[in-house]
């Protein structure tokens, strides 16, 4: 399984960049924390309108006519509809400078000592618009020939991106209806048991009388996402003179190889880290468990056992590795000389390159792919339709999501099923999964809100500052099509004899700055300003994409307030009112025409 090495936070050192200014500017606003009549105000409004309310101190003093300026502040920016994933850039200027930038990055950083191998690309929908690989194949090699190279096909131990398979899997197998996420375990696994004691009873061997409440169930759903309470590793490590030891506690060797009986008995002999839903305890153990229940849920729900899959590796073979054409990810070492033959091993921590697995481990770290197959994957999972995919596209974007946010210290890390999810300096979450064991580092990353991803696959000691540099090369290409994009379908000013409307994109978000419809101005309106009033300024209204494509929602938000900070009191207000039998706040793009249905009316451009 994994060392304590987190390359997924690397990948995305590109966010931490800007924390320190955020965190200043946060502290300001909470010296205003002080303004409690004003809070007290903005909640008897917010209850008045069924809106519930955050409060953020640069709040203005709320009055039904506010005066605003151009400097106001645009709250609750929603991303830009995500075209990028319906018509991926495959060529674009900007994607060929980010190419030459990595290209020339990572030509040098072979070279450093700490690593062996690259194989890296960054994927769209529609294909790669990166693909390389760096390095050699086997560097204790003497000869080039038996050295050989890099590329898409060589085959890696992916450690413990191996965890976002097993929850695949576990997804299939509910689509299929064999199972649901918060079944609890003992429903396929009724030999499963787990202590209600602590570790002070279970030192002082007083395990009994600790607790006397039930336990509450282990569900599949917090299996997956780290939130059961199981430790890291059962059977754990075992330092036996610990501290005094010459390694560090993370160089002690892999409790391999683990059987179901001895994971069973782990569990049900050492206290839980905490209790299930109390916070993500990151577990190998959970995860071998999650793969054994899959596979027993898949058994209890067939009439000819014998000839279903009898082990994690002969279900996700079936279930991800046929369909998808994935020849090359496997649990074992193959005895097909040509497959073994492409496998990449470290100069360093070789050992682990046919280290044995067993069926209770494979499912937390057993994996073997390669950069090809991965992209295969990876291609869809940000398929807008999910096209040749093993689960559909609502199971993607139900699966893309967070579980558990740790806020400690203004952190912006979140934990999914089996997602370590960080966010770009714009908010924008990316989904990871790292994988880290001697002598391999693996990283599956998505940003599905731009339509890409990337996959890194290395042999070496570290891949510090590699994925970092991959997205920061790449994330601001992205930006800059995706915005030409919006532009073309959505900005500009659009008319229907004297109706008119605006949209724009401001700070990177799409807005509707003006709506006039038959003389009466929308937005002055709806916001309960006087438009012949010089003092006043309507305030543009964010446009929210929907996953219709074309189709928006106008984020207008309870009257009055349109500067009030954060996102509840616009989400709370949508769908609010109707006119000519659609929702006053919806427009959407047919053909060349914007209509805005509730009055009636479709504009063109101008």
């Amino acid at each position: 399984m994994d060392s304590n090495k987190t390359p997924q936070h690397d990948a995305l050192g590109y966010a931490a960049a800007v924390n320190q200014q955020q965190d200043r500017s946060r502290r300001k606003k909470q010296m205003l924390i002080g303004l409690v009549c004003t809070a007290i105000a903005l909640l008897a409004v917010a209850w008045h309108y069924g809106v519930t309310v955050t409060f953020s101190m640069s709040i203005s003093t709320p009055k039904h006519h506010q005066s605003f300026n151009s400097n106001t502040k645009l709250t609750c920016r929603f991303p830009l509809p995500n075209l990028l994933t319906h018509s991926p850039p495959l060529y674009h200027e900007e994607l060929k400078k980010a190419s030459k930038r990595l290209d020339k990055y990572l030509s040098k950083r072979v070279l450093d000592d700490d690593i062996d191998s690259i194989a890296i690309a960054v994927v769209t929908p529609a294909g790669t618009v990166f693909e390389r690989g760096y390095g050699v194949l086997r560097p204790n090699e003497t000869t080039a020939q038996r050295r050989g190279t890099i590329d898409a096909n060589s085959i890696y131990r992916i450690a413990s991106v191996t965890k976002m398979f097993t929850v695949l899997e576990t997804l299939i197998l509910r689509e299929r209806g064999i199972l649901n996420w918060d079944d609890p375990v003992e429903k396929f696994m009724p030999e499963l048991s787990y202590p209600s004691y602590g570790w002070s009873d279970y030192m002082s061997g007083n395990k009994l009388t600790s607790y006397t409440d039930e336990m509450p169930p282990i569900t599949l759903r917090q299996l997956a996402s780290h939130m059961a309470g199981i430790g890291r590793d059962y059977p754990p490590k075992y330092h036996i003179n610990w501290p005094n030891t010459d390694s560090p506690p993370w160089d002690s060797p892999l409790s391999l190889p683990v059987s179901s009986e001895s994971l069973l008995s782990a569990i049900a002999k050492y206290p839980l880290v905490n209790s299930p839903y109390g916070y993500p305890v990151y577990s190998n153990a959970g995860f071998d468990l999650l793969g054994l229940a899959n596979v027993a849920a898949n058994l209890n729900a067939s009439e000819s056992r014998d000839k279903e899959p009898q082990s994690h590796k002969e279900l996700v073979k079936r279930d991800i590795f046929d369909p998808l054409g994935l020849n090359s990810s496997f649990y074992r070492m193959p005895a097909d000389s040509s497959l073994r033959g492409r496998i990449a091993i470290p100069s360093r921590g070789h050992g682990f390159t046919d280290i044995l697995y067993t069926d209770a481990s494979d499912p937390a770290g057993g994996q073997y792919s390669s950069l090809a197959d991965l992209i295969t994957v990876m291609k869809t999972f940000l398929s807008p339709t999910a096209k040749s995919g093993v689960v559909s596209e609502h199971v993607m974007r139900e699966w893309l999501r967070p579980i558990h946010e740790w806020t400690g210290s203004g952190s912006k890390e979140q934990v999914g099923a089996p997602w370590e999810i960080t966010k770009l300096p714009d908010n924008t979450p990316v989904y990871n999964k790292g994988g880290d064991i001697d002598g391999y580092v693996s990283l599956f990353s998505l940003n599905p809100q731009y339509g890409y991803g990337l996959v890194l696959l290395a042999t070496g000691n570290t891949t510090v500052g590699i994925a970092n540099k991959a997205f920061n090369s790449f994330q601001p290409a992205f930006e800059t099509i995706l915005q030409e994009q919006v532009r073309r379908a959505y900005v500009g000013e659009w008319v229907d004899y004297d109706n008119t409307a605006v949209v724009s994109i401001i700070e990177g978000a799409l807005y509707l700055e003006k709506l006039v419809v038959r003389g009466v101005d929308v937005l002055s309106l709806v916001q309960g300003i006087k438009p012949d009033d010089p003092k006043t300024k309507t305030v543009p209204v964010a446009l929210w994409s929907l996953n219709r494509r074309g189709e928006f929602r106008l984020a207008f938000g309870p009257p009055g307030y349109p500067d009030l900070e954060g996102c509840l009191r616009y989400w709370a207000a949508i769908d609010r009112s109707y006119g000519k039998g659609a929702p006053i706040d919806v427009i959407y793009w047919e053909g060349d025409e914007l209509v805005y249905p509730s009055a009636g009316v479709r504009f063109r451009r101008g």
